[in-house]
């Protein structure tokens, strides 16, 4: 369903109202950043929070900088439901070996930023996937990947990986 962070909980309980189904889990695709209007308090509603790092100064800064935040303000705080937060690496070139990862992971420990196991491999074909000739789609969030892709880019692994942590 399509919502905005301001509606998005009450969307999902009205939905949850209105359908005949049950569901073990819920999850939601957030915006990348809390400076949206309703961030910070939908983040404060759920269990838990899955944050995507790349092997990017900027990027990582900015991943390292909010998953302290719900970190400390959150998921420390026995007020709000959030139970924990993880990081995961994507975009991970398997071809490059360099220490930067590890560097990284260093700092992620001295913060208590735990991270899951499972890592997204970089494809150089990933954004011009959504669509290949075959017409079938590669990437989206309304519809299920292609198999091989899904292979590739290890979905599985990270979803079997993400469910033993809700232990469904």
């Amino acid at each position: 369903m399509e919502t905005t962070p301001e509606k998005a909980m009450s969307d999902v309980r009205r939905y949850l109202d209105q359908t005949q189904r049950s569901f073990d889990l819920i999850m939601l695709d957030m915006p990348g950043t809390v400076s949206a209007p309703g961030v910070f308090r939908v983040l404060a509603e759920l269990d838990y929070i899955f944050v995507p790092m790349k092997a990017d100064k900027l990027v990582m800064e900015s991943a390292v900088s909010f998953a302290k935040a719900v970190n400390e303000q959150l998921v420390q705080n026995p007020d709000y439901n959030l139970r924990g937060l993880r990081m995961f690496w994507t975009m991970i070139d398997r071809r490059e070996r360099t220490p930067l990862y590890e560097q990284y992971e260093k700092a992620l420990d001295i913060f208590h930023l735990p991270r899951l196991k499972t890592q997204i491999p970089y494809r150089s074909r990933f954004n011009k996937e959504i669509l290949d000739a075959k017409g079938s789609i590669g990437r989206s969030t309304l519809f299920p990947a292609e198999k091989t892709f899904a292979q590739e880019a290890q979905i599985g692994a990270l979803a079997q990986e993400i469910l033993s942590i809700f232990e469904v």
